[in-house]
């Protein structure tokens, strides 16, 4: 069973002759024998099937420089029976959206500066999900849920998103989004990237006399943190009968540590310190179309 390096960089049409005749060397070198790439994204995404037992760490620090000196994304995938992956489950905020959520709300009202500190406190693992959440929707509390709705208008989802979700969906996969965002926001994108279930908390909201509708300042119900996320690995696993090798979890921060080292491919997207010390993958040079590129899809099989 063969496991796979990947080069990526999906900003700019860079990986040209020079880079992969460069990455077949390094390779040939290590493994004494020649192997050919396959292009899964013209000048964007290549890969190289390469025997377990031929390559070693002395590869991977060389590939390690190589993506530092020259912007694009190595990553060494570990070969699987079946590389397309059955179930996905993917984080919200700064992941499948480019912003986090709460900050964008917290713009509105003129308090981002408050609450995006909280936010990038938590997303580097310094403070406690949970206390940070609950500190950042408090802010919020009395301001109307017009701007729940503006929100929704404004919101900019992450290039290859779509394209993501709907290829796995037509390939048989059930597509998970899961977030410690809120519901109002989750249920939006599900229907309009056709996610096959969502998952976050629930934004409490009151009704005033004048019929008008306002932000509590609380949440309601038990809070989804990254233990409530990798529940819900397991209970996906469980219910379609699954192996986790068969999964793959996306996500940018501490709250999403437990399901991305679980996951079969476990996956940091542009992501904090904390979780690319977990992730079997990185990206930073490469949209969400890395993860189809990683499990072996090419351009021509992908959905748009």
């Amino acid at each position: 069973m063969k496991d796979y390096l990947l080069i990526s960089n999906t900003k700019e049409n860079k990986i040209c002759n020079f880079y992969l005749d460069l990455v077949s060397s390094h390779i040939n070198k290590s493994t004494n024998e020649k192997v050919s790439f396959k292009e899964l994204s013209k000048r964007k995404a290549y890969e190289w099937g390469l025997d377990p037992k031929k390559y070693d760490a002395k590869l991977k620090n060389i590939m390690s420089d190589f993506q530092s000196n020259y912007g694009i994304d190595c990553n060494f995938i570990k070969g699987t029976e079946k590389r397309k992956k059955k179930l996905l489950l993917a984080d919200m905020d700064s992941t499948i959206i480019k912003d986090e959520s709460l900050d964008e709300l917290a713009k509105q009202v003129g308090k981002e500066k408050e609450i995006s500190f909280i936010t990038n406190e938590a997303m580097n693992g310094r403070l406690e999900f949970k206390k940070a959440l609950i500190e950042r929707v408090a802010i919020l509390k009395g301001n109307s849920t017009d701007i729940l709705e503006t929100l929704k208008k404004n919101i900019k989802i992450n290039d290859g998103a779509r394209e993501l979700v709907k290829t796995m969906n037509v390939n048989g996969s059930i597509t998970v989004l899961v977030s410690g965002g809120f519901t109002f926001l989750t249920e939006y994108l599900k229907d309009i990237l056709d996610f096959t279930y969502t998952h976050a908390n629930t934004l409490q909201i009151i009704e005033r006399e004048t019929k008008k509708f306002e932000i509590s300042g609380k949440v309601e119900g038990p809070i989804l943190d990254k233990n409530a996320k990798l529940e819900y690995l397991n209970d996906y696993v469980k219910k379609f009968n699954l192996n986790y090798k068969e999964t793959i979890c996306v996500g940018d921060g501490a709250n999403d540590i437990e399901m991305v080292k679980f996951a079969g491919i476990g996956v940091s997207f542009y992501g904090k310190a904390a979780l690319n010390k977990v992730a079997d993958i990185q990206f930073n040079n490469t949209n969400l179309l890395g993860l189809l590129y990683a499990q072996g899809y090419s351009d021509s099989d992908i959905v748009n």
